[in-house]
């Protein structure tokens, strides 16, 4: 196992988790506590690591034609839908490139979005 990088962190960071926490994982919870900069860290309700992957639309067609449950896929994607999950992928590193390279100010990573009810500020 590689050590946590704790040096060198003073550059804006986003963190886009699913269904593990900085509590849950000692090293990103340490990795966390050395970032020097600004940093965010946000968290979409139902998501898990696979509703981040380009795969994610395709397993609910392809589940769909091999006769899958619904919680069968469920499992394999979380209960985020698909394409919410692409529009959040979309719409939260923007906005933080926007800010941080194009020095252009939106409003979205101030805090919790009525455009994106299901995307958590965790603290």
């Amino acid at each position: 196992m590689q050590p946590t990088i704790t040096t060198g962190l003073d550059r804006p960071f986003m963190m886009l988790t699913a269904s593990f926490t900085r509590a849950a994982m000692p090293d990103v919870a340490e990795f966390w506590t050395h970032l020097r900069s600004w940093r965010l860290n946000i968290q979409a309700d139902g998501a898990i690591h696979k509703t981040y992957g380009d795969d994610a639309t395709l397993i609910v067609q392809a589940g769909t034609i091999l006769g899958m449950t619904n919680q069968q896929i469920q499992d394999m994607i979380g209960t985020l839908d698909p394409a919410r999950a692409v529009r959040i992928q979309q719409a939260y590193p923007l906005a933080f490139f926007d800010l941080h390279l194009r020095h252009r100010r939106g409003h979205l990573l101030d805090g919790p979005s009525a455009a994106f009810p299901e995307v958590k500020f965790i603290p």
